[in-house]
């Protein structure tokens, strides 16, 4: 009888402990029973202790035992499979290094639970972390994330340049004016069949100005005259094939709901080149004013 009602009990505990969530503040004690629950809880783990009190059944004995098996439970995110200790007896890992997982509801995932017996008065482990469920979405959906490959597929529009003078003729050791839209695009997809809608910001801007220097990298979108910050001086006339490549960054939101949480990398898109006509002014001594 001792035997089988531990055991219940114990059950008992695990169930309890498998919706322990993430963040806990809470405690409670069961003391009615000499068999009772009691619990105590900070922000990271739980603490539950079985008292279990058996009697001897044998004829003309009294004595007494009383055994008080004490599980510490905690909620850990898995780590990075390339941060993985490999002398852990736990192997599981995220592949993705720097993705964010969300559930189809555009919650977050429980971590997974972990327990190990304590010693009650101390609180020091007795015996290692074991694995009580894998945590994951709590409505048994899968987890829904944007990789950076398919953010990469997504037909972003490319960033298209802006130049002054707008003819695109200019002097050699002239600055020629060079700019571009700064503002996001937003895009909708579908990750496992859920919604998604995804955010491209331009990061970074790389100008090839086709006289073979190096790009132009800046982060500046840049602006036209007279407030303009990115420019180019050619120093041999003809004509240049100028290209611009842009970086985007990505965000992306779950079934139009919750947080914006970042792709892990990022794509490039590359405008169609205009064409800079770059001449070579000469001075000339004239006999008689211009105007005349």
């Amino acid at each position: 009888m001792g035997t089988t009602g531990r055991r219940v009990r114990v059950a008992a505990i695990v169930a309890f402990a498998c919706v322990v969530p993430n963040t806990m503040a809470w405690a409670s004690t069961d003391g009615d029973e000499p068999g009772g629950l009691t619990s105590r809880a900070d922000g990271s783990s739980v603490v539950v202790t079985d008292s279990q009190t058996s009697g001897s059944e044998e004829p003309g004995t009294t004595t007494q035992a009383s055994v008080a098996i004490t599980y510490e439970y905690r909620r850990v995110p898995l780590p990075r499979c390339g941060e993985l200790d490999p002398l852990a007896v736990d192997r599981q890992c995220i592949d993705d290094l720097g993705v964010a997982q969300v559930c189809a509801d555009g919650s977050v995932p429980l971590a997974p639970l972990q327990r190990r017996e304590v010693d009650p008065v101390t609180g020091a482990g007795l015996s290692p972390w074991s694995r009580v469920d894998p945590g994951g979405c709590q409505d048994g959906t899968d987890l829904v994330v944007l990789s950076v490959e398919e953010f990469r597929r997504l037909p972003l529009t490319a960033s298209t340049p802006q130049y002054q003078p707008d003819d695109g003729r200019g002097l050699v050791n002239k600055d020629l004016i060079v700019y571009a839209d700064p503002a996001p695009q937003t895009l909708a997809t579908t990750v496992l069949g859920v919604p998604v809608a995804v955010r491209a910001t331009p990061v970074a801007f790389a100008w090839d100005f086709g006289d073979g220097s190096e790009p132009l990298v800046t982060t500046d979108p840049g602006a036209p005259y007279p407030n303009h910050t990115v420019s180019y001086p050619y120093r041999q006339a003809g004509e240049f094939a100028v290209q611009l490549v842009t970086t985007w960054q990505g965000q992306y939101q779950v079934n139009g709901a919750g947080p914006w949480y970042p792709v892990a990398g990022t794509a490039a898109t590359t405008s169609v080149p205009f064409t800079a006509q770059v001449f070579e002014a000469h001075a000339h001594l004239v006999a008689d004013d211009l105007g005349s």
